[in-house]
């Protein structure tokens, strides 16, 4: 038996936990940009060493599927309740506008 534990013959080997990890990731980031587009997402920065950042929570995340992992959690949901709770208090309750009434509305010909 010349063959690696949990090969199959002809298959080539059995991938690495590592190789697994990136084709896994890789997957899931191709998967989560088909659903999400970041570019729409306005807390969302690329800086100069080229990670990324939640200008919401002030986070960096190595790679796209990190900071998409991060938009589903906890921490984020929470910031994001947070600002949307302060901005529907600072914004004021505009009045609604009086419908003027015509003077040609009590008239009624026939």
């Amino acid at each position: 038996m010349d063959r690696e534990w949990g090969s199959k013959p002809g298959s080539g080997g059995a991938a690495s936990a590592q190789n697994e990890a990136i084709d896994r990731r890789e997957r899931l980031r191709r998967l989560a940009l088909e659903t999400i587009d970041l570019a729409k997402d306005p807390y969302f920065m690329r800086n100069h060493l080229g990670s990324y950042e939640c200008k919401l929570c002030l986070t960096l995340h190595n790679n796209e599927g990190n900071y998409l992992a991060h938009t589903q959690g906890k921490r984020h949901q929470t910031n994001l309740a947070k600002r949307a709770a302060r901005e529907a208090k600072d914004a004021p309750a505009l009045p609604q506008p009086n419908k003027r009434k015509s003077k040609l509305a009590g008239l009624v010909t026939g």
